[in-house]
């Protein structure tokens, strides 16, 4: 799961390039604004770096000077402080830095070491964590908006134990159950376990998939970059970290360590999510040796799985299994002819 160093120095961009990058820069900037495209804001940089590769650090600088001047206009007009601007500024930065550091490189090769591209993956996705938990405190910590929710929440679980049927004790313990400092309290403890990283894996693994598609409309031919998901394998170690991180979350939440439990449970994340990876590049091993209509039922059941609750988590789960079993196992073994 590599990407080639830049090949172009970024000095050396000139109109071919920076035009693009103007594009994808403006682009970046007004899906962030438009509702649910908003996930998919990540992506015209992405196309960016996928096509015209180091040009893709002119159009950052851009997007983020262009969401600095959106943030500061929207700020004025609708009167949300210095603090709103902030955190949108912050989050719009490090999500787009650490994208495009994802797919393109370092743009100083000579000053920065090159690194595998599952490095840089793991590093951007825990700064975006840390943004993401930036913000959620920092709301948190909001009376008006803490009010807010919490009022959302109790509407919510009031209707749906209302409308589920069940008797008199069993909607009090419900009641009991699922109040709104109770829910949030949830919240919380699974978003520092690993949820603001899965959060920001998918955000950032979404985008560069879409972002590699939407690139092949643009090019005529699909250039092997030796980052293709077939050849990717997890390091070695990383099935000897999770096994130690285990014993380690058991044992902190008996002596009421929580600071080290919540650092053993993103760090047990972060090995999921590559034997998660592992797994799914055994899958695309074995689809690519399929017939197209073959990979087209796949690739459809694969959205139907994603958007099915419950079945998605025992899919996941399956590959992740299937990532660790390849420890042991020589699943990809091209067949002699």
């Amino acid at each position: 799961m590599y990407l080639k160093d830049p090949a172009v120095p970024l000095p050396h961009a000139g109109k071919t390039t920076l035009v693009p990058a103007l594009i994808c820069a403006v682009l970046s900037v007004v899906v962030m604004r438009i509702g649910f495209l908003s996930f998919f804001f990540l992506a015209p940089l992405g196309v960016c770096a996928a096509v015209y590769g180091p040009a893709v650090w002119l159009g950052l600088v851009f997007a983020m000077l262009g969401n600095a001047v959106w943030s500061l206009g929207f700020s004025l007009r609708y009167g949300t402080g210095l603090p709103g601007i902030g955190m949108d500024m912050l989050y719009f930065t490090v999500l787009s830095a650490g994208f495009t550091w994802i797919m393109a490189g370092s743009p100083a090769a000579s000053l920065i070491p090159p690194l595998r591209t599952l490095f840089r993956f793991i590093a951007a996705c825990v700064a975006g964590a840390l943004v993401l938990l930036g913000m959620i405190f920092s709301l948190n910590g909001d009376e008006g908006f803490s009010s807010l929710v919490r009022s959302q929440l109790e509407t919510i679980s009031s209707s749906y134990i209302t409308s589920s049927g069940m008797d008199a004790d069993q909607q009090a313990f419900l009641e009991r159950m699922f109040t709104p400092d109770k829910i949030i309290e949830m919240f919380l403890m699974i978003i520092l376990r690993g949820g603001a990283l899965v959060s920001a894996f998918f955000l950032f693994f979404i985008n560069r998939q879409a972002a590699c598609i939407l690139a092949r409309l643009f090019r005529r031919q699909r250039e092997n970059t030796g980052n293709d998901l077939t050849v990717f394998f997890a390091p070695r170690k990383a099935i000897w970290v999770l096994s130690l991180c285990l014993p380690v979350i058991l044992f902190c939440r008996a002596v009421s360590l929580e600071t080290v439990e919540i650092a053993a449970w993103n760090l047990l994340v972060i090995c999921a999510i590559m034997f998660l990876a592992q797994g799914g590049g055994i899958v695309l091993f074995f689809l690519a040796r399929r017939s197209m209509i073959m990979r087209l039922f796949c690739s459809l059941l694969f959205v139907c799985v994603v958007f099915s609750p419950g079945i998605n988590v025992l899919a996941l789960g399956v590959l992740i299994l299937l990532g660790i079993a390849e420890n042991w196992l020589p699943l990809r073994v091209q067949k002699k002819v």
